[in-house]
């Protein structure tokens, strides 16, 4: 209790400071009361009394900064003369917040003023410096300045500042208005399991990182239920039996060597690349095969060949190459530089042969989501080729109830808009905020696509935003899922129905 004390009287002055001497000497602009529903974490915002309502400034929402929401949110916030106003968020070290849920006071309103729903206010753009967890903002050229009103500085909700840099989730309806998550114990973490009427989601029950489980029911019309250890280790293992069941790796066979030239059961696969013929570190060429028997006509065949150095990521000189072998006959893939993660027999004969992105680090590879079709006769078309897309992620590749390919061939995939090229840029994994784009992309491309083996693609729903790299489960319907990132917000992308738990509804 003294720790949480003296930091609202820290904060108390500061903010103090903030609206007494930070008075905006920028210009004058018309704003007006949010007249539409607002809630924050749960809770609707009495805009119509409270002091420091919710405003609207061409057409973007402004939230005010001020002590109780500044709490509520969880937000940090520093005010000088010399630097200005810099806000950021202290956390991230685990999946809580400044203080656990069951430990949080509950936001407070003070219904004391008028405020009237059908007449404009005025309000000044901020001419203090502002800086947004470290990012100076030019405020004068922002098209969604920082606005001051009644002495209370007022931030604008764009997705770049209030999602992507300070980690909140922004949802909005026409019908409920608009929500705001922030500060919320992620309590959901990971979709493991799914029957015909449920989810089955790994959560956190407190602060000691122990891991049980929730049943959430597929329609979001029930409150999830929380399963006790033993029933939760049995849906452990109908997930871990059911992946095995749903694998179709290929089995490992023998590539011969016979000096710079490379062959398979007395077929020639081509001379190894000039770079191998080396001896790197002490070390030789070591060539590994994976095959993959589609049927009497048809086999795929995966080369690895690397140094074995003990090195972080992949190993010098590592590459695959792959090879169809239709009728005793070798064909090299030239375009598919990477190990099929899985290769999927379709009822027409066809056959996809699909990867997801691979990721080293902070970074996918650019080019490594992969999907291309074989035809009954052997012939293999790259869909990213086809589609102008550097990476195609294929969705439920590693679901464990159900194959990511319907037996007619119907497939998921998710696009992102960045053009297919020789030379690959690279797709960078957020592991936190102020994480931004680094390659231009077609953001009305990224979206999730039904695909079928004429490689025709129909668009679903729009996908996650980029940055946010959440992981999809695919379930036994077919249908895509995601929990996000800072929130406890699961989402049905296929349905494009959503349901947000507040971290107090899922722990009490």
């Amino acid at each position: 209790m003294k720790r949480i004390f003296l930091t609202w009287l820290s904060a108390l002055l500061m903010l103090s400071m903030l609206t007494s001497t930070a008075k905006a000497e920028g210009g004058t602009v018309q704003v007006r009361i949010a007249g539409f529903p607002v809630k924050v974490n749960g809770q609707i915002i009495n805009n119509k009394q409270v002091a420091y309502p919710f405003i609207v400034y061409k057409d973007i929402t402004y939230v005010p900064l001020n002590w109780d929401l500044i709490q509520e949110f969880e937000l940090d916030v520093d005010w000088s003369e010399q630097e200005g106003l810099k806000v950021y968020r202290t956390c991230c070290a685990t999946s809580y917040g400044k203080y656990p849920a069951l430990e949080k006071s509950g936001l407070t309103q003070n219904p004391t003023t008028t405020n009237s729903l059908t007449r404009s206010y005025s309000a000044k753009v901020a001419s203090y410096p502002i800086q947004i967890w470290g990012h100076q903002i030019d405020n004068g050229q922002e098209p969604y300045p920082f606005l001051e009103f009644r002495n209370v500085t007022y931030m604008p909700l764009t997705w770049k500042f209030a999602h992507m840099a300070l980690m909140m989730d922004l949802q909005w309806s026409s019908e409920e208005g608009l929500a705001i998550w922030s500060g919320q114990d992620a309590v959901m973490r990971q979709i493991v399991y799914d029957d015909a009427e449920a989810l089955y989601i790994d959560a956190g029950r407190g602060t000691g990182g122990m891991l049980v489980m929730l049943k959430v029911d597929k329609t979001f019309q029930t409150h999830p239920v929380w399963l006790d250890p033993p029933q939760a280790d049995a849906i452990r293992v109908k997930a871990k039996q059911a992946a095995e069941t749903q694998a179709s790796e290929g089995k490992s066979v023998v590539i011969q060597r016979d000096g710079d030239n490379l062959s398979y059961a007395g077929l020639s696969l081509g001379p190894v690349h000039d770079d191998d013929k080396i001896n790197m570190g002490g070390t030789t060429l070591q060539i590994e095969g994976t095959l993959y028997d589609i049927d009497s006509r048809r086999k795929l065949l995966a080369v690895y060949s690397y140094f074995p150095l003990p090195v972080k990521g992949p190993p010098p000189h590592s590459r695959y190459q792959l090879f169809a072998i239709i009728d005793g006959s070798v064909r090299k893939v030239s375009n598919y530089p990477y190990k099929p993660q899985r290769v999927l027999k379709n009822n027409d004969g066809t056959v996809w042969i699909a990867r997801d992105l691979m990721p080293f680090r902070d970074v996918y590879y650019g080019g490594s989501g992969l999907l291309a079709l074989m035809d009954p006769e052997g012939n293999i078309r790259l869909a990213n080729e086809v589609w102008n897309e550097q990476d195609v992620s294929p969705v439920g590749l590693e679901s464990p109830t159900g194959n990511a390919a319907d037996r007619d061939g119907r497939m998921v995939v998710r696009l992102y808009g960045k053009s297919f090229k020789e030379e690959k840029s690279v797709m960078y994994r957020p592991r936190g905020p102020r994480q931004m784009p680094i390659d231009p992309f077609d953001a009305d491309k990224d979206g999730f696509y039904e695909v079928t083996p004429e490689l025709k693609l129909k668009r679903l729903a729009k996908a996650p935003d980029q940055q946010d790299d959440l992981k999809l489960y695919r379930d036994s319907q077919g249908d895509i899922y995601t929990i996000h990132r800072y929130s406890n917000m699961l989402t049905n992308w296929t349905k494009n129905r959503t349901k947000t738990w507040t971290d107090l509804e899922l722990l009490k």
